[in-house]
C-alpha cells in the first residue's frame, strides 16, 4: 500500500521516499514507492508529473493500493528518493477541478441538474449538465460562482464513516458507497472526488465560462479557471487592444467598430461580385448561330455562367450553352433557354462524356474533351 501524501496535505511539494519495487515496461521503469505525493490519473484530471532524484516521472497509475510512476531510468529497490512535483501544473490543475466544483454545484443548487460528462485538458473544461440552461443562467451561474472565490471560503476532503456517509447529501457519478471520498466547499458543494483540491475557493483564483451549447436534452459548457482564466483574459485583451489600435476605436466601442468594418466588407465584396460577373459577360464575346449563342472561356465561375446566360436570355437569345476551361481538357458548362434543355444537356454529356443536370430550362455540369476544337464542334451541331 502506498501512502498518498497529496490526501494529507494537498499542497505538498517535495517529499522523500523508499523504492519498494522496480520493473522495466515498455518505454521505461514502473517504480512503486512506500508513499508519495504524485497525484495518479483519475477523476477527469491527468497524473502528476515533476521528478524522483531528478529522473523524469512520465506516468502515474493507480493499481490496486499502489501508486506506480513510470520513470525514464531504473532506480533501484530500496533506493531512498526526493520526490519533486511539476507544482505550476499541479496547482493549475487544483484550480481548475476545485472551479467545476464550484460550478457544478451551483448549478446543481439552483436547477437540480447533474453533472452528467466532464473533461479537464491543461487549460478548458468541458462540463455537461442534464438539462437547459438559457444565457441567462449562465451569467448567474458566473457570477455565484466567482462570489464563492471572492469569499474564500473553507475546501475539506475526507473519507467519511458508512454512518456519516449515509447521513450527508452528495453529488456522485457512482453508485459505489466504499472508499468515498468527499470533498466540500461549505455552502457551494459536497461530491465524491479523488483528486487534490485547494484548502480555500480564494485559491481557485477566477472562474470564467467561455461558451454554451444544447448538448442532447442538457447544455454543455466550456470553463477555465485559476491561471488559465488570467490567461484567457491576457490573450483577448492583447487581441481587442490589437482590434482597437487597427481601428481606431476605444474600448467600448471596438464591438460597433468591428460590425461596421464587416457591413462595409459584404457591402465591397457584394459590388465586387456584380463587377465580377459584368466583367464575365463582356469578355464572353459570344458566337451567335440564329436565335441560339455560345462560349468558350477560362476561369469563370458557375454564377460567372449563370449571369452570363441570364444576360443573353434578356437580350433575346433563345438558348445558349456557356463553358468555362479548368485545367487542359476539363470544362464546367451552364445551359440556358426559353424552352426545355434536356435533350440539349443528355446530348452534350454522351458527346463530351460529362455529367450534369437541372431545371427545364437550365442545367449546369462538367464535359472533358481533349482539345477545344472538338468541343466547339459538338456545341455548333447541338445549336443548328
Amino acid at each position: 500500500m502506498t501512502q498518498r501524501l497529496y490526501e494529507i496535505d494537498a499542497y505538498c511539494r517535495e517529499f522523500s521516499a523508499t523504492v519498494l519495487s522496480c520493473e522495466k515496461v515498455d518505454g521505461g521503469f514502473e517504480v512503486v514507492l512506500d508513499k508519495t505525493a504524485f497525484y495518479p490519473e483519475g477523476g477527469g484530471q491527468a497524473p502528476d508529473e515533476g521528478t524522483l532524484n531528478s529522473i523524469a516521472v512520465l506516468d502515474v497509475q493507480e493499481k490496486g493500493e499502489l501508486i506506480c510512476h513510470k520513470t525514464e531510468a531504473e532506480i533501484p529497490v530500496g533506493t531512498q528518493v526526493e520526490g519533486k512535483i511539476d507544482w505550476d501544473l499541479r496547482f493549475s490543475r487544483m484550480q481548475s477541478h476545485a472551479g467545476e466544483h464550484i460550478v457544478a454545484g451551483i448549478v446543481h443548487n439552483l436547477f437540480g441538474y447533474d453533472n452528467v460528462g466532464f473533461h479537464m485538458s491543461e487549460a478548458v473544461m468541458t462540463v455537461d449538465f442534464s438539462g437547459p440552461l438559457s444565457h441567462e443562467d449562465i451569467e448567474k451561474v458566473e457570477l455565484l460562482a466567482n462570489l464563492a472565490v471572492r469569499n474564500n471560503t473553507a475546501i475539506t476532503a475526507w473519507y467519511p464513516s458508512p454512518e456519516e456517509l449515509a447521513a450527508t447529501q452528495y453529488r456522485s457519478k457512482l453508485d459505489t458507497t466504499e472508499g468515498i471520498r468527499l470533498v466540500k466547499i461549505d455552502g457551494v458543494d459536497c461530491c465524491a472526488c479523488c483528486a487534490p483540491h485547494p484548502s480555500r475557493t480564494g485559491d481557485v483564483g477566477v472562474i470564467k465560462i467561455l461558451d454554451s451549447c444544447p448538448r442532447k436534452k442538457g447544455t454543455r459548457i466550456e470553463m477555465v479557471a485559476g491561471i488559465h482564466a488570467y490567461k484567457d483574459y491576457v490573450y483577448l485583451h492583447n487581441a481587442v487592444k490589437a482590434v482597437m489600435g487597427m481601428l481606431s476605436a476605444s474600448r467600448d466601442s471596438v464591438a460597433s467598430a468591428v460590425s461596421k468594418q464587416a457591413e462595409l466588407i459584404q457591402a465591397l465584396k457584394y459590388e465586387n461580385q456584380k463587377m465580377s460577373k459584368k466583367l464575365a459577360f463582356y469578355e464572353l464575346n459570344p458566337t451567335k448561330i440564329g436565335d441560339c449563342a455560345y462560349a468558350i472561356s477560362e476561369n469563370q465561375s458557375y454564377d460567372d455562367l449563370i449571369f452570363c446566360a441570364n444576360s443573353l436570355l434578356e437580350s433575346g437569345v433563345q438558348k445558349c450553352i456557356l463553358l468555362s476551361k479548368t485545367d487542359e481538357q476539363n470544362y464546367i458548362y451552364v445551359v440556358s433557354a426559353t424552352t426545355n434543355v434536356k435533350d440539349t444537356v443528355s446530348a452534350l454529356n454522351s458527346a463530351l462524356n460529362g455529367k450534369g443536370g437541372g431545371r427545364d430550362t437550365h442545367a449546369q455540369g462538367k464535359v472533358s474533351a481533349p482539345n477545344v476544337d472538338e468541343v466547339k464542334s459538338v456545341i455548333e451541331n447541338l445549336l443548328k
